[in-house]
């Protein structure tokens, strides 16, 4: 299968998979087997076009690597592709304004006639190559290279699937350092343990009593211990501390196969082993040989031939007269729009038939990952990072119009800046950046810089005025996506004012959003404040108000679980959660209590030691329901 393969590979660098607020510099992980090289691009992309033998069904696998490297991975462009005779001169055929969101004359004879010529050549030159004898377990297969940057987390929810075999890279020695001798490894297995939690709460389905996505763990830098029996022993206790931190766990299910490997010793029988697994286990997965309707298949390559040609993105409407082409005759509207939606399920496009983005469909996701890091990139010229724009973003996680077109116009020849407002559309989809209410100005985030909560805290205290607040209401997950917070902030920041507060660092005005923490003005007033929080797996809210009144909140919670119930359905989220209480003064991190334990007695605030009845914890929050 992967002999003849189209691939592409986006990167997407660095990683804190922990709870930790520095950003660590990750060394370089061992995956030059899937890749190749070149420090002028973000992207590598292989073009070789392979064609399933069989007419009536073909699938696309995606491959997706996780890899703990903060350095920028290479691009190149290698043109592997046979099917492109002399005289398919795409970049000349396809009309100009494919790629602009004016409308301007799409509909003219000329411009059907370019469209009717561009399909016609890429037709002639699928259906009338020569090709060799089909082979029906050859299938399209896209590589995606994401390494584990905290800023990212927000960007993996795109390109996430369940077509996908997981190859998770990391460096088992990475964790050494000298203060922390003997403890490497066992930060290791910790690490791919995250990642199994972040690619177990998306998508997992059981088959014939298996659990997919696979998952393929390679370890890097073996040749770095030189001792056969060294080497042997911390492999052994690699695997012990692995099978320790998913010990009982439901995700252990998605483990197919473990490697340990050198790049620079190990022979190519090893990688090729490596890839031949990847092959099994594409394989083995449901959507392998899934029925798909020819026309299908010839529309998706008409998409692709576009893609290689340079033309990243196309208005729908121009889609939909390329399916209408005699070759292809997808006749119905609707069937094109279910034949995109079934190209952006597998991987292939970025399509969403919803309000904003309807008009215009992502033929290559790769181009979305650049527009993407050219907003949370940490390579910034320097006349972009003295600038006051920059400072609003790191301090304030505030995105201004002018930032946006100074980091888009560093790769003029992507168009970023061209088809701006499409791309901030599907940002915002994502929640990676956000309105705030009832104003044009864009926050990002998961570029607001962080913050604790007490310092937060700290901020708000009003000298010797009285503030009642009420008990920390949470929720507590059993594993909290990386993203997740972005949501619940987003839809915070949209659904209430932004508190304001006097920074006294600097004495300067600034909105009340931090990476973990926001504050919100409940009413004109600013008297009620709703405070959210991000803990180690846990949101928790709380309600400050200093005209210390009696007042309920339930409504608070209910839109609360009603918002989660949502992204769970939305993204497909496999996330259990449980409500907890803890007492106004103590840490929502720690010493909750279960709501059928505040039942059947008093509950005793350890960090104060006092106690606090049931009722006083529980009846801010008008939990009446769930305690009945």
């Amino acid at each position: 299968m992967l002999n003849k393969e189209r691939k592409s590979i986006a990167t997407v660098d660095d990683h804190e998979p922990l709870s930790s607020n520095e950003d660590e510099s990750r060394s370089e992980s061992d995956i030059e087997f899937l890749t190749s090289s070149d420090e002028n691009h973000d992207i590598d992309s292989f073009n070789d076009d392979s064609q399933s033998g069989s007419d009536e069904y073909a699938v696309d696998i995606q491959t997706l690597i996780l890899a703990d490297d903060k350095n920028d991975h290479a691009t190149a462009d290698t043109g592997l592709n046979e099917m492109q005779p002399d005289n398919c001169r795409l970049k000349q055929i396809v009309d100009s304004k494919i790629n602009n969101y004016s409308t301007e004359n799409e509909s003219d004879l000329l411009n059907d006639e370019n469209i009717n010529k561009m399909t016609s050549t890429i037709m002639n030159s699928f259906l009338q190559s020569p090709t060799e004898k089909h082979d029906d377990m050859l299938a399209f297969c896209w590589l995606w290279d994401f390494a584990g940057q905290k800023d990212f987390y927000a960007t993996h929810q795109v390109f996430l699937s369940k077509c996908a075999v997981y190859v998770l890279v990391t460096n088992s020695l990475e964790f050494s350092s000298v203060a922390n001798q003997g403890l490497d490894v066992e930060g290791s297995a910790q690490y791919v343990s995250f990642w199994f939690d972040a690619i177990h709460c998306y998508w997992s389905i059981t088959k014939n009593g298996t659990l997919h996505p696979p998952i393929i763990v390679v370890c890097t830098h073996e040749d770095q211990i030189k001792e056969p029996l060294e080497r042997k022993k911390r492999q052994e206790q690699f695997k012990e501390n692995l099978g320790q931190v998913m010990k009982d766990q439901k995700k252990k299910g998605h483990l197919k196969n473990l490697y340990f490997v050198s790049n620079t010793e190990d022979t190519d029988i090893v990688f090729e082993e490596i890839r031949k697994d990847i092959s099994r286990q594409a394989m083995d997965m449901q959507d392998w040989g899934k029925d798909c309707p020819l026309k299908w298949l010839l529309f998706q390559e008409v998409l692709l031939k576009l893609k290689d040609s340079n033309v990243p993105i196309s208005s729908t409407e121009t889609l939909l007269k390329i399916a209408k082409h005699p070759d292809i005759n997808i006749s119905e509207d609707y069937e094109v729009k279910q034949c995109l939606q079934y190209c952006h399920d597998i991987g292939t496009v970025v399509y969403f038939d919803e309000e904003k983005l309807a008009d215009y469909v992502i033929l290559d996701p790769k181009w979305l990952v650049n527009a993407f890091r050219c907003l949370v990139s940490d390579k910034i010229e320097n006349v972009i990072e003295v600038s006051d724009d920059w400072q609003k973003l790191k301090n304030f996680g505030q995105l201004t119009e002018a930032l946006i077109s100074s980091l888009f116009k560093k790769e003029p020849e992507l168009q970023f800046e061209e088809n701006k407002p499409h791309l901030l559309e599907v940002m915002k989809r994502f929640d990676i950046i956000v309105n705030l209410k009832n104003s044009t100005e864009l926050y990002m985030p998961c570029m607001i810089k962080s913050c604790s909560f007490p310092e937060v805290k700290r901020q708000f205290s009003y000298g010797s005025q009285s503030t009642k607040k009420t008990s920390w209401l949470c929720l507590e997950f059993k594993f909290l996506p990386p993203a997740f917070f972005n949501h619940i902030i987003a839809w915070y920041i949209k659904q209430y004012n932004v508190s304001v507060i006097l920074d006294k660092t600097n004495r300067r005005k600034r909105n009340a959003l931090f990476r973990q923490v926001g504050v919100f003005d409940l009413d004109s007033s600013g008297c009620e404040q709703l405070v959210v929080c991000e803990g180690p797996n846990t949101i928790a809210l709380q309600v400050w108000d200093s005209r210390m009144s009696n007042k309920t909140y339930g409504k608070l919670r209910s839109e609360l679980f009603r918002f989660v119930k949502t992204l769970r359905k939305r993204y497909s989220l496999h996330i259990p959660y449980s409500n907890t209480l803890t007492c106004k003064n103590g840490d929502f991190a720690i010493n909750r209590k279960p709501l059928r334990d505040l039942l059947t007695k008093d509950y005793r605030c350890l960090e104060h030691n006092t106690n606090h009845s049931s009722h006083d914890l529980v009846k801010p929050w008008d939990l009446s329901e769930e305690l009945e």
